[in-house]
C-alpha cells in the first residue's frame, strides 16, 4: 500500500497550502493597511477574507460538475494552478485590486482542494486505511500551520515585515505540489469505472496497491457496486420488486442485533439465502455478478464453456417463455449481468430504475430490464413496458454477444442510455438524501463552533487575556511573543492529530467524535467562566491558555477532520462530487458567518459569552452524531449510504 499512502500525502500537500494561508492573511492585514493607507483594519480584514470566501464558494458550486466531467486529479492539478498563480501575484501585488485578484485565485483553489482532496482519497483507501488516509489532510493543515507561524515569527523580528512574502510564499510549495499531481498521480479507480473507462481503472487500482496485490476482486466489486448494489440491492422509493419484501431481514429493528452484526455481511447473506429459497438455485440470485462476473474468466474463456453455456441459456429461455414470464425473470436472474437489447432507443418507464442508470456497465442495465419486468407484472394492459419486458430477439444471443466483448457492451451503453438527469435526481434516493442533510448539517455546525476562528485569532487572543505577559522576560515583543505561542500550541496539535489518524480505523469516527466533543465543550466552558470569575491575572492567563490548548487538541482528533471524513465516505461515486460540492458550500458559509461573527461577538458579549455559544454549539452537535450519524469504518464505500436510509429505523451505537 506505499503508492497508495504516496498518493495521499501527495494530494494533502493542498492542505498544506490552507494552512499556510490560513495563519499568515490574519498578521498580513495587520501590515497591509498601513502600506495601503486604509484607516480601518477591520474593513482590509474583511475585505480580504470576502474575497477569498466568494472565490471558494463560486468554484464549489459547480465543483461537483467539474469533478464528474474532468475527474478528480484533472481538477487537483487546476487548484495547483490558481495557487501558485494567487501566490505569485501577491508576491508581487503593486495595489490593492491585484493583491484582491490574487486573493480570489487563492480563495478557488482553496475551494477545489477542499472539496476534491477528500474525494479522492477516499476512493483510492481501502476500507481499513481509509480513516487514516482521509485525516492526512487536516495532518498537513497543521504542518502548514506551524510553517506558516515559523516565518511570520521571524518575518516580526525584522523592523519592517514584509507582507508580501507571508501570504505569497505558497507559491513555492505549489510548484512541488503541481509537479507530483502532474507526473506521479493517477487518476481515481472509482472515476474512471463511473466513467466508463474499466481498463483504465485496473491500471490505476494496480499501482495503488503494488504490483504484486491481487486486484481483481477488488476491481470486481467496484465495476459492479458502483451501480448495481447503490440502486438494486436496498431499493429505492419505487423500487420495490425484490428489495422491498426483504428489507426488514436486511435491516432488522432489533438494536441488539444491529450491534452484533455487519451490514454487508447482513445484505449479501439474506439477499443470497432468500433468493436461493425461492429459485432453488445454488448460486446467488441476486447478484449473479459477484458469482460470474471475473475478467481473467471473460478473457481467458474456451470454447467448450461458451458451448456448453450457450446450450444451458437456449434451455432456461425456452423454460422461460413456457412459465409466461416467470421463469424468465428467475433465469435472467441467474444470468450474468451483461444483457443487451436491441432497441437501444426504447425509454424506461420505471422511475426506480431509469433514473439511476448510469453511462457505463450492463449491470444497471440488467436492472433496468428487471425493474420493467416488475412493471410489466403489475401494468400489463401497458405496451411499452410490455414490450421492454420481452425483447425482439432472444436473451441468449446477447448474451453470447456481451461474453465474448464484456468491455464494448459495458462502454457501448456510456453514450446511448445516458440519463443527465439522473445526477439530480440520485439526490432524491432516501440514503443519499439523509446523508446529504446530515454531512451539510455537520458541516455547518462544525464552523459553527469557532474553533477555526479562535485559532486564527489566537495571537489577539493570548494578548488580550494576558498570557503573553507571562513571557515577557524572553526578550520579545509582546506581539511576536503571542506569535510564538501560537506556533507552539499548533506544534503540541501534531501529536493529537497522530493520534486521530492511527484511532480513526480503530475506534471508529461516532466513538472518537463521541468522546472528544464532551472535552470540547468542557475546556469551552471553562475558557468562558475564566475571564468571569475574579481571579488573579496570573491564574486566569495560565487557566485560559490551558483551556484553549485542551480546546485545540480536542478538536483536532474529533470535531476537525471527521466531518471532513464522513462526507467523503457516506456518498456512493454517481453522486460523491455533488454531494461534496453541497457539503463544501455548508462549510464555507459557515466559516463565513463565524468569521463576521466573531468580531461583533467580542464587542457585544465578550470572549466569555462567544466560547459560552461556541459550547452549546457543540452540545448540538453531540447530539447530531449520537442519533443520526452511523458508524461507516471497514465498510465499502458503495454500501455506506445505505446506512443513512434507515437511519430512522435503527439507533446507531458505536
Amino acid at each position: 500500500m506505499k503508492s497508495t499512502v504516496f498518493s495521499a500525502v501527495v494530494v494533502s500537500i493542498g492542505y498544506t497550502l490552507l494552512g499556510w494561508d490560513f495563519a499568515a492573511l490574519l498578521e498580513a492585514n495587520r501590515h497591509m493597511e498601513k502600506e495601503f493607507e486604509l484607516e480601518n483594519g477591520h474593513s482590509i480584514e474583511g475585505i480580504t477574507i470576502s474575497v477569498s470566501a466568494f472565490g471558494a464558494i463560486v468554484i464549489t458550486i459547480f465543483s461537483g460538475s467539474l469533478l464528474d466531467w474532468l475527474g478528480r486529479r484533472a481538477i487537483l492539478v487546476h487548484s495547483s494552478l490558481l495557487l501558485l498563480l494567487g501566490g505569485l501575484l501577491m508576491l508581487w501585488s503593486p495595489n490593492i485590486y491585484i493583491l484582491l485578484l490574487a486573493r480570489l485565485f487563492v480563495g478557488s483553489g482553496s475551494g477545489l482542494v477542499f472539496t476534491c482532496v477528500p474525494i479522492y482519497i477516499s476512493e483510492t483507501s481501502p476500507p481499513n486505511m481509509r480513516g487514516l488516509l482521509v485525516t492526512m489532510p487536516q495532518f498537513m493543515f497543521i504542518i502548514g500551520t506551524i510553517f506558516s507561524y515559523c516565518l511570520i515569527f521571524w518575518l516580526t523580528l525584522m523592523s519592517s515585515p514584509k507582507w508580501r512574502i507571508m501570504i505569497g510564499a505558497i507559491f513555492a510549495p505549489s510548484i512541488i505540489y503541481l509537479a507530483l499531481l502532474v507526473y506521479y498521480l493517477p487518476e481515481s479507480p472509482r472515476w474512471l469505472v463511473n466513467d466508463g473507462k474499466i481498463s483504465e481503472a485496473r491500471v490505476s487500482l494496480q499501482w495503488l496497491r503494488g504490483k504484486k496485490h491481487d486486484i481483481s476482486g477488488e476491481i470486481e466489486t467496484i465495476v459492479e457496486s458502483v451501480d448495481f448494489i447503490s440502486d438494486t440491492a436496498i431499493g429505492t422509493d419505487q423500487g420495490q420488486s425484490f428489495a422491498g419484501p426483504i428489507s426488514s431481514q436486511i435491516w432488522p429493528q432489533n438494536t441488539f442485533y444491529w450491534n452484533l452484526s455487519d451490514p454487508l455481511v447482513d445484505l449479501l447473506g439474506s439477499i443470497h439465502e432468500t433468493m436461493s429459497e425461492a429459485t432453488g438455485s445454488r448460486r446467488n440470485s441476486f447478484f449473479p455478478v459477484f458469482n460470474s462476473f471475473s475478467f481473467l474468466e471473460h478473457e481467458h474463456m474456451n470454447e467448450h464453456r461458451d458451448d456448453s453455456n450457450d446450450q444451458q441459456t437456449r434451455e432456461v429461455y425456452s423454460v422461460g417463455e413456457a412459465n409466461n414470464g416467470d421463469g424468465l425473470r428467475t433465469s435472467l436472474l441467474s444470468q450474468t449481468a451483461s444483457v443487451e437489447v436491441n432497441d437501444t432507443n426504447t425509454s424506461f418507464t420505471s422511475e426506480g430504475s431509469s433514473s439511476y442508470l448510469r453511462r457505463h456497465g450492463t449491470s444497471a442495465f440488467t436492472q433496468e430490464f428487471m425493474a420493467s419486468l416488475h412493471d410489466h407484472d403489475i401494468e400489463e394492459e401497458d405496451e411499452e413496458t410490455s414490450g421492454m419486458a420481452l425483447p425482439h430477439q432472444p436473451a441468449y444471443q446477447y448474451m453470447e454477444s456481451s461474453r465474448r466483448h464484456p468491455y464494448r457492451y459495458r462502454i457501448l451503453r456510456l453514450s446511448e442510455t445516458a440519463d443527465m438527469k439522473s445526477k439530480w435526481r440520485v439526490l432524491l434516493q432516501p440514503g443519499i438524501r439523509h446523508a446529504l442533510c446530515y454531512g451539510m448539517l455537520i458541516q455547518a455546525l462544525q464552523q459553527s463552533t469557532g474553533i477555526n476562528v479562535l485559532l486564527r485569532y489566537t495571537p489577539e487572543i493570548l494578548r488580550q487575556v494576558g498570557v503573553v505577559s507571562l513571557f515577557s522576560d524572553i526578550g520579545l515583543s509582546p506581539h511576536s511573543t503571542s506569535i510564538l505561542i501560537s506556533a507552539l500550541n499548533a506544534l503540541l496539535m501534531l501529536p493529537c492529530i497522530t493520534a486521530a489518524m492511527l484511532l480513526m480505523d480503530v475506534c471508529g469516527r461516532r466513538a472518537l467524535i463521541l468522546a472528544t466533543t464532551p472535552i470540547l465543550i468542557l475546556s469551552l466552558s471553562v475558557m468562558s467562566l475564566s475571564t468571569l470569575v475574579d481571579m488573579g491575572s496570573l491564574e486566569r492567563a495560565i487557566l485560559f491558555h490551558l483551556a484553549l490548548t485542551i480546546c485545540f487538541c480536542s478538536y483536532v482528533i474529533g470535531l476537525g477532520p471527521i466531518p471532513n471524513v464522513l462526507c467523503s465516505e457516506m456518498f456512493p461515486t454517481k453522486a460523491r462530487a455533488t454531494c461534496m460540492s453541497f457539503c463544501s458550500l455548508s462549510f464555507w458559509f459557515g466559516g463565513l458567518l463565524s468569521a463576521y461573527c466573531f468580531p461583533v461577538m467580542l464587542s457585544t458579549i465578550s470572549l466569555s459569552g462567544a466560547c459560552g455559544i461556541y459550547a452549546l454549539v457543540c452540545c448540538i452537535v453531540l447530539c447530531l452524531v449520537y442519533y443520526r450519524i452511523p458508524e461507516t469504518s471497514t465498510l465499502n464505500l458503495e454500501l455506506i449510504a445505505e446506512l443513512f436510509k434507515f437511519s430512522r429505523q435503527s439507533r446507531y451505537v458505536a
